[in-house]
């Protein structure tokens, strides 16, 4: 197995125009191949099989990444790692050497000149010459084009909460609780609210003192908006994209926009950072565990 570690400015597609084997894109970031936010197996310029990472950063979910490209190649006897780009951060660091730790790697390829030679992978890396990529203004602009297909082609879903695992978020992770408006939760010393009302100072102290929390996390629903989800199977398997288009928290319901057909059989609704408005702009990501 190869690794292929990217690098700012860099780009792998030459290298790979003249490669016929298999290939696991491992950089929630490109658009080049579908949609962003995800890992695949690229066969034939396409992604065919792929697993919900729901950042364009892999350090925002590493273990999502991680472990989404070892199911992807599992029983692949040879292959080629398109990784992310590397980030002078010990959190890419760790991030990229895990990965090439997990998928055991023979062989470690990346850009010449990119520094990230003597971060002590676990095979000696290997320094080539590789093309320009493209600017970041036409890769921002393939990956909005991207979300707008799945937009257009997309159906409305309600899910409701009750009936599924939600994974990826702080919703979903505790015990729900009613307290009279809003869905809230208490779990790993928190109590999450998500609400439209004003809550006052002496409402919180009274609720951290009723639920034995550290705190009192608030969120009004329309945060959700625009959140990069995955619905799934049981098994844990990605079946389609989709972006919240609101969340009724009284119902408990979320409303989502997806390319599957409709009902979809929903069982794990995967919950990433990553936002996008209604004309496909990225428009930020959500701080970990805020919704």
């Amino acid at each position: 197995m190869t690794l292929l570690v990217g690098a700012t400015g860099h780009s792998w597609r030459s290298w790979l125009e003249g490669y016929n084997g298999r290939v696991c894109v491992a950089d929630p970031h490109l658009g080049d191949f579908g949609y962003p936010g995800r890992v695949g197996e690229l066969v034939d310029g396409k992604i065919v099989e792929w697993r919900f990472v729901g950042s364009l950063e892999g350090t925002r979910n590493p273990l999502g990444l991680i472990l989404g490209c070892l199911d992807l190649v599992r029983g692949w006897e040879e292959g080629v790692i398109l990784g992310p780009e590397g980030r002078d951060s010990p959190a890419s660091r760790q991030m990229l050497i895990s990965l090439a730790q997990a998928m055991g790697v023979e062989r470690i390829v990346m850009p010449e000149g990119c520094g990230f030679a003597g971060w002590g992978w676990p095979v000696g890396p290997e320094e080539v010459a590789v093309s320009t990529d493209f600017p970041v203004i036409v890769k921002d602009a393939q990956r909005r084009a991207r979300w707008l297909s799945l937009l257009e082609d997309s159906g409305l879903h309600e899910v409701v909460l009750a009936d599924v695992r939600v994974m990826g978020a702080r919703l979903g992770s505790g015990r729900r609780v009613d307290l009279g408006c809003g869905l809230a939760e208490v779990g790993g010393g928190v109590l999450h609210w998500v609400t439209r009302e004003e809550v006052g100072e002496d409402r919180i102290a009274g609720l951290v003192n009723e639920f034995h929390v550290g705190r009192v996390n608030l969120v009004d629903p329309r945060s959700y908006h625009g959140t990069v989800c995955s619905f799934a199977h049981e098994d844990g398997r990605d079946f389609a994209m989709g972006v919240v288009k609101r969340f009724d928290e009284g119902r408990g319901v979320v409303e989502i926009l997806s390319p599957a057909v409709v009902p979809a059989p929903v069982r794990i609704l995967k919950v990433g950072s990553l936002r996008v408005d209604s004309q496909g702009r990225e428009i930020g990501e959500h701080a970990p565990w805020a919704v």
